[in-house]
């Protein structure tokens, strides 16, 4: 096991060097100042002039160049925005909790939805049942993530007015910044309105979290209800239930692990997928995350908090990546031989 986890670090140190590669190399091809897309300063003095060429190494080639860019990079200076010449580093801390407060949330529920179902699907004898699950996941899996986002606007926000279509909480709550996790700090306040506010920070979560869910929800049904059907029929199980073992301690016990660890292999390639039908959700929603600021720095052309905000999301992907590996590793150890060609 300790030779494969250093073979994913090592998997996961290429791979951000070859991410920062392609950043920087796409960085230098901008149109514009070099040193205002690399740093974000325009019209430098003559001393921000010098310090921008110490820390990027301008005169000294690209691939020097290259290895100072990694290193101020993986300190954490992104550069300044292009436009309101805060860091780029603060602006991302500001809206990246509500990015993954909103990811987790919609991820963690599918995954509570979606593997039940795909037993269901499974284990019923009822062929209309399968039928029927297998049908909606297709055409949940079918359906564009904006044409469902604006359904659930026009729907239940702006016809019927069930739930808020925009924004993240009402604004008459003061909510105290702790860790930018909205329910958390919601939850940490002392405040005598916290039910309240607790209330309507749900009620603001539903019609995005139910949209960017729908994608992660019908890949687990389908997987799950493919793997555990192949478990099922796998020699070891036959055994097992030859010997008595009860059907519902054979499915928890044995084919059930052994089946999530497909859904987690699957769900990890499909990481790039759901980022962006996040970015797009919101959008819609007016959700304010990074994909809401990514789009509004391409707008303005601010091309530093681009990168910041490709980067960040890009590592974030590479590295959730490797952890669903070493998790579908760990429930399914054999996995390990099959991909090195080992016996």
């Amino acid at each position: 096991m300790l030779s494969y986890l250093l073979r994913r670090i090592n998997l996961f140190v290429l791979t951000t060097l070859m991410l920062f590669a392609v950043v920087y190399s796409v960085t230098l091809a901008l149109p514009g100042d070099q040193v205002a897309n690399l740093s974000g300063v325009r019209d430098p003095s003559i001393a921000e002039m010098a310090e921008i060429n110490h820390t990027y190494k301008l005169e000294h080639g690209p691939i020097v160049g290259y290895v100072a860019y990694v290193s101020t990079r993986l300190r954490g200076d992104f550069g300044v925005s292009m436009n309101s010449g805060e860091a780029i580093a603060d602006q991302l801390l500001q809206v990246l909790p509500a990015t993954l407060e909103l990811g987790m949330l919609s991820v963690g529920l599918a995954l509570l939805i979606g593997i039940p179902i795909g037993m269901l699907a499974t284990l019923s004898r009822n062929p209309t049942v399968q039928r029927v699950v297998m049908t909606l996941t297709l055409v949940g899996f079918s359906l564009p993530v904006f044409w469902l986002g604006l359904l659930q606007i026009i729907t239940f926000g702006i016809q019927f007015d069930w739930l808020p279509a925009s924004g993240r909480i009402n604004l008459m709550y003061d909510i105290p910044d702790f860790s930018g996790l909205l329910l958390v700090d919601i939850f940490l306040s002392d405040s005598p309105w916290r039910g309240a506010a607790m209330a309507d920070a749900w009620a603001h979560l539903v019609l995005p979290m139910s949209v960017v869910m729908v994608l992660p929800l019908t890949i687990i049904i389908r997987i799950t209800r493919f793997a555990l059907a192949e478990e099922l029929e796998k020699n070891y199980i036959r055994a097992l239930e030859a010997r008595g073992i009860s059907r519902y301690k054979l499915i928890m016990n044995h084919a059930l692990p052994n089946a999530l660890a497909s859904v987690l292999r699957v769900l990890a390639l499909q990481l790039g997928p759901i980022a962006s039908s996040i970015i797009i959700v919101e959008l819609l929603f007016s959700w304010p995350g990074v994909g809401a600021w990514l789009v509004a720095a391409l707008r303005q052309g601010d091309y530093t908090a681009l990168q910041g905000g490709v980067l960040t999301i890009s590592l974030f992907i590479v590295f959730l990546s490797i952890m669903f590996d070493v998790a579908h590793t760990t429930l399914n150890p054999i996995s390990r031989k099959e991909i090195y060609g080992q016996r």
